[in-house]
């Protein structure tokens, strides 16, 4: 008689600001599963990190939330004030883990850029995955945020260092226990033409969505605008606000704010119009979906996504021009994604901590 498959269980932690780091854990757990059928995870998220996770059928402990960034008319505030509010996120977020994680039943931890997380399963030397982005910040742009910033940085690096293993989305430092990935994207669950038919998209149609934080108010306010002022009688739009913020329906306008499955939208819409999430812009990429991305002035890594598309903050001013260009563009070619590759990388970090 066989033995029974031991379940090897495990917390993933996830990043809440924002939607992105949670979309990419979604698409990695769901590709671990299907590799590994004794593996159980538990997410670790806050809010509104979390409300996606639970909707995409995964159990989940509730995190403090980590703050938000401050913007004004679609323009950061001098980032210093977000690293003050991340300390007192730590401060509680370990506060909260001290009580309520057990390190002894859950033997290993993956983390997507939640860092509280991370440094206390290392200092229980309990195996720990990181993804990431990048490897340090540069979003300082005053004296006081810089002076800020590097100790910041200094101190995330220290817990990278540690880590077993590193996924980098972005440009890394040649340490040993990083590799680096390419884009992350949850699979889209049918075709586009059943997409269309399920969404009841009978017209060209535009996709404005500004991820999970309330930084895209500007987007969503001149999106609108130069879309009633085009009067393009053959086009839709539909505006994805987000849970943060709130978006008015009008002629021609559909409004959602939370949406679990926005991949699927991405693949059935004709343009896509975003804040240069990493998340979004890569769901896009992959679907061929033509893009417009308009990023918050000063948000280093938004910035860094436009500009590898071709654009800048100050293309807010051209909509009106930008949004026929790019409908005219028709589908594009899909670009191929990292997914199977990282999963991989995971699945031998498993393999290891399973060993332990």
């Amino acid at each position: 008689m066989s033995r029974p498959m031991e379940e090897l269980r495990g917390y993933f932690a996830v990043h809440s600001q924002g939607l992105g780091h949670a979309t990419r854990a979604v698409a990695l757990a769901r590709g671990l599963l299907e590799r590994r059928r004794d593996l159980y995870l538990l997410f670790l998220a806050g809010s509104p990190a979390l409300d996606l996770v639970v909707a995409s059928g995964f159990d989940a402990l509730t995190m403090p939330p980590a703050p938000d960034w401050q913007t004004t008319d679609g323009v950061l505030d001098p980032v210093w004030r977000w690293y003050r509010d991340y300390g007192r996120y730590l401060r509680i977020a370990r506060r909260f883990l001290e009580s309520e994680a057990d390190w002894d039943y859950y033997r290993f931890l993956l983390s997507d850029s939640e860092l509280a997380s991370a440094r206390e399963a290392i200092r229980h030397r309990i195996p720990t995955a990181l993804i990431l982005d990048a490897t340090r910040h540069d979003f300082a742009r005053d004296p006081l945020s810089r002076l800020v910033e590097g100790p910041a940085n200094f101190w995330a690096s220290r817990i990278a260092r540690r880590a077993d293993l590193v996924l980098a989305a972005e440009s890394a430092p040649d340490w040993p226990n990083i590799r680096r990935i390419g884009p992350i994207v949850r699979a889209f669950s049918a075709s586009r033409e059943k997409l269309r038919d399920d969404f009841v998209f009978r017209k060209r149609t535009i996709l404005v969505t500004v991820g999970g934080t309330a930084v895209g108010e500007f987007l969503i306010r001149e999106a609108v605008r130069a879309f009633h002022e085009l009067k393009l009688d053959d086009v839709s739009m539909v505006v994805v606000s987000g849970p943060k913020l709130k978006a008015d329906p009008g002629s021609g306008v559909y409004t959602y704010g939370f949406l679990p499955n926005l991949q699927d939208y991405v693949l059935a819409a004709d343009l896509v119009i975003t804040t240069a999430g990493k998340g979004t812009v890569n769901e896009a990429l992959a679907a061929g979906t033509p893009v417009i991305a308009i990023p918050p002035k000063g948000h280093a890594e938004a910035e860094r996504n436009a500009a590898a598309l071709g654009y800048r903050p100050d293309d807010i001013r051209r909509l009106k021009e930008l949004i026929p260009q790019r409908l005219a563009l028709g589908r594009l070619p899909p670009k191929p994604m990292g997914n199977g590759e990282a999963v991989g990388f995971l699945i031998e970090f498993l393999d290891r901590a399973a060993n332990r």
